[in-house]
């Protein structure tokens, strides 16, 4: 007889069956969130150690310039800028078996080094580390989902604002009760979502304390700052004791609960909105509804179901985590914490889309058919009113029930007599002069809009709580911005502190000068005389020095190697570039000035320079060493600055390219004009050098000897191998590559100055690459900002 075929354990032949069925499993689920926050934790880390001096700072910086390359690869994942949901396609391989040795293996690739050589788990185990990335995501999550409960509870109290006269039947323990309004309900609503608010806001803080430092659980021999690391991470402090930071798991418990708790009350107001759907008193809206298969006329408002059933799950979220938790010794163990990630990222993820179906619910809020005074009356809600206006004339309350309560079982308000209330009063022992009382106090639902006390569905009682919730809810506001703003203002500080270790992705060779603009100048002033003009400028000038601020601004770290003067000029210029955030290869020479250009305009007429190159030609690249593979390197200046365009910088720009950076040039205009000399030794030594030529469209019909600039363009691309971004001003730009041209045109704006249009087309472009964006994107980009420049007044 035949065994049967065994049913297969693992669908991966390459892992063990508890890798397969367990590891493989909670790494796919994990990795996306995990990862990235993986990486801000151990910047920090890292950066701690380099500032106490327990990592030495080379290789420290080695370190932290491939945690930058792992951001770069995977970013943050930000949905509105603050959560972490990086890769979502990263295989699971059995080189490593979660996401910290995952981590650890890209690492060392971005360092280039074995994983043996890695210092970043120094003083660190995967339990703080793990406590520490939990914590970091689920408090980001804590505040979106807290902007969205804020949202829906704006979006409740407009309702409420407006219903404060939509007079409906109220209800308790599912029978008619009493009458009260739209707007005192959805009121009551809203107060119910600032409490939960409340709530969330109070687990972020105790969320918001960092376990980092604690290390395995008993704290490390090493001189490490843990407050430090908290601070680079933006926790509000650091851990107290250091087993209750990587065993506890108070947080996650609040965090389920408080998630449970807000499905629990939307899920029981979707069963009242359904009811009142189904009166007709709120009409239901086509957007969330579903029709039948078989009965025409349904039209059903599932999405109201959907959410009662979203609110089960959620139940069953909060179950599990308690239970999951509870397995657990009080200890790090992976049943308290990454066993629990799971259900805490499910139940957030589901809160997320049942808040928005329940703010989507709420914006299309329309009222139908409310019930009438009639209705209201036959249905007995107003006999409490009754009752309590017997009391005001001094019948005992419990007298005043049994007398109301019987005469409406014998019928509704609408069909007593005064003879039968009267007998009643009097079979009850008071007195029938109240039988027009009784008549009159049944007959209007409508007095309840007329009640003054605090909190009741009285309309100024309701605008009042709506005016009080409406302060409360921007109170709350506030506390999840200043929240929001930390964590922003601390992530961009660690971003800016550790970036200091980077090699540029941008560094530009060239010219730096001050340019000197006067307006109003047709000729040069008689001998002896003095004019007086529109105005004279002064800023920063050289096509080096602008571009590579404008690369600065778009993001890129760049560098400059320029000369200057040992003179106030010079510190100028060096003053400025630092504001911008440019790094300065630029020692001063005693040898010559700081070269200035003037530039005299008037209306109607081009523009005339005067220029002194000045120290710029005292530049050199003998023993200059070479940047890094993957640096865009730009020479700019071309024709001011001798050394870019003499032996020693062509073989420099040549060894650049070799050595695997992304070479450019922007020649500008020779001083003496397009000569076959120069145009040989571009096209023929320098362009072949160069991945990106960058001219303007006179510059290219200069060099290629032709009148059309796109010709030029095609011509010099074609004849060098180089790709060509020809810069066409008020038509954009024109991108020529492989006998192939793409336009990227111009958006319209009003133009305020010209000038520098170029060189901020330039460093836009060289820095939207250096970020890794594709050549198409990185030019449309580098047009429109160019097109900002000369629309705006900032040089």
């Amino acid at each position: 007889m035949t065994a049967p075929e065994r049913a297969r354990l693992r669908d991966r032949d390459d892992l063990s069956v508890y890798w397969d069925n367990h590891l493989r499993v909670a790494f796919e689920e994990s990795a996306p969130h995990d990862l990235p926050a993986m990486v801000e934790a151990s910047l920090a880390h890292v950066q701690m150690m380099k500032e106490r001096g327990v990592l030495p700072e080379r290789r420290a910086d080695l370190l932290l310039r491939g945690l930058h390359t792992l951001i770069q690869r995977w970013g943050w994942g930000e949905g509105r800028g603050t959560g972490y949901h990086g890769p979502r396609h990263l295989d699971f391989t059995s080189q490593a078996e979660d996401p910290y040795y995952r981590l650890e293996c890209e690492l060392a690739k971005a360092c280039a080094i074995p994983t043996s050589e890695l210092d970043v788990q120094l003083a660190r185990s995967r339990n703080d580390l793990d406590a520490g990335v939990f914590r970091m995501i689920l408090r980001r999550d804590v505040l979106d989902i807290t902007d969205l409960l804020l949202q829906t509870a704006q979006d409740t109290l407009a309702v409420a604002s407006n219903g404060v006269k939509w007079l409906l039947t109220g209800h308790t323990h599912r029978r008619p009760a009493q009458p009260t309004t739209v707007g005192h309900v959805l009121s009551g609503l809203a107060e119910s979502m600032l409490s939960q608010a409340t709530e969330l806001l109070s687990v972020y803080d105790e969320l918001n304390v960092s376990p980092l430092g604690s290390a395995a659980f008993a704290g490390t021999d090493i001189e490490i700052d843990a407050a430090r690391v908290a601070d680079l991470l933006g926790f509000d402090s650091s851990f107290i004791a250091s087993y209750e930071a990587v065993a506890g798991a108070e947080h996650f418990m609040r965090l389920a609960a408080i998630y449970a708790r807000i499905s629990a009350t939307t899920a029981r107001w979707a069963r009242v909105l359904q009811e009142w759907m189904n009166f007709g008193w709120v009409k239901t809206p086509a957007e969330f509804s579903q029709g039948s298969s078989i009965m025409p006329q349904k039209q059903n408002p599932v999405v109201l179901e959907h959410m009662v059933s979203m609110s089960g799950a959620s139940n069953g979220d909060l179950l599990s985590t308690m239970t999951t938790i509870a397995a657990g010794w009080y200890e790090d163990s992976n049943n308290a914490t990454t066993d629990v990630q799971k259900h805490l990222w499910a139940s957030g993820d589901r809160l997320v889309r049942l808040l928005r179906l329940h703010d989507g619910v709420m914006r299309g809020f329309e009222i139908g058919a409310l019930p009438s005074a009639q209705q209201m009356v036959e249905a007995g809600i107003t006999t409490t009113s009754v009752s309590e206006a017997l009391a005001t004339k001094g019948v005992p309350w419990r007298a005043a029930h049994d007398i109301v309560g019987g005469l409406f079982r014998s019928g509704s308000p609408l069909t007593w007599s005064l003879a039968s209330v009267q007998q009643a009063l009097l079979d009850a022992g008071a007195d029938p002069e109240l039988a027009e009382l009784v008549m009159s106090a049944g007959l209007h639902p409508e007095a309840v809009l007329a009640r003054v006390q605090a909190g009741s569905p009285g309309v100024d009682a309701v605008k009042a709580a709506v005016a009080q919730q409406q302060g409360r809810l921007a109170q709350l506001q506030s506390g999840g911005d200043v929240r929001r703003a930390h964590l922003a203002e601390a992530r961009k500080a660690l971003m800016e502190l550790t970036r200091q270790s980077l090699p540029p992705a941008v560094h530009v060779f060239g010219d730096a000068n001050l340019d000197v603009v006067v307006r109003g100048v047709c000729a040069l002033p008689e001998p002896g005389t003095e004019v007086l003009v529109r105005g004279i400028a002064s800023r920063l000038g050289g096509s080096a020095a602008n571009s590579a601020t404008h690369a600065a601004r778009a993001g890129a770290r760049t560098l400059l190697s320029a000369v200057v003067g040992e003179d106030a000029t010079g510190h100028l210029l060096r003053d400025v570039l630092e504001q911008e955030g440019v790094l300065l290869d630029m020692d001063p020479t005693a040898s010559a000035p700081t070269g200035v250009t003037v530039a005299v305009e008037d209306t109607g007429r081009d523009r005339a320079f005067l220029s002194s190159t000045g120290a710029a030609e005292a530049m050199t690249f003998e023993r200059r060493e070479l940047p890094d593979a993957g640096t865009y390197v730009l020479f700019a200046g071309y024709f001011l600055v001798p050394a870019l365009r003499e032996g020693t910088g062509l073989s420099f720009l040549e060894a650049a390219r070799a050595a695997g950076c992304h070479t450019a040039l922007d020649t500008g205009h020779p001083a003496q004009g397009w000569g076959a000399a120069e145009q040989r030794q571009l096209l023929e030594d320098v362009l072949p050098q160069v991945e990106l030529f960058l001219p303007n469209e006179s510059e290219a019909c200069g060099l290629a000897g032709m009148e059309d600039p796109v010709d030029a363009a095609r011509s010099i691309a074609a004849r060098t191998g180089t790709t060509v971004v020809l810069k066409r001003g008020a038509r954009g730009a024109s991108v020529f590559a492989g006998g192939e041209q793409h336009d990227f045109p111009a958006p319209r704006v009003e133009v305020v100055d010209s000038t520098g249009a170029g060189d901020s087309l330039n460093g836009t472009l060289l820095a939207e690459l250096a970020a890794g964006s594709s050549l198409a994107v990185a030019t449309e980009r580098a047009v429109a900002a160019a097109s900002r420049h000369v629309s705006s007044t900032k040089s």
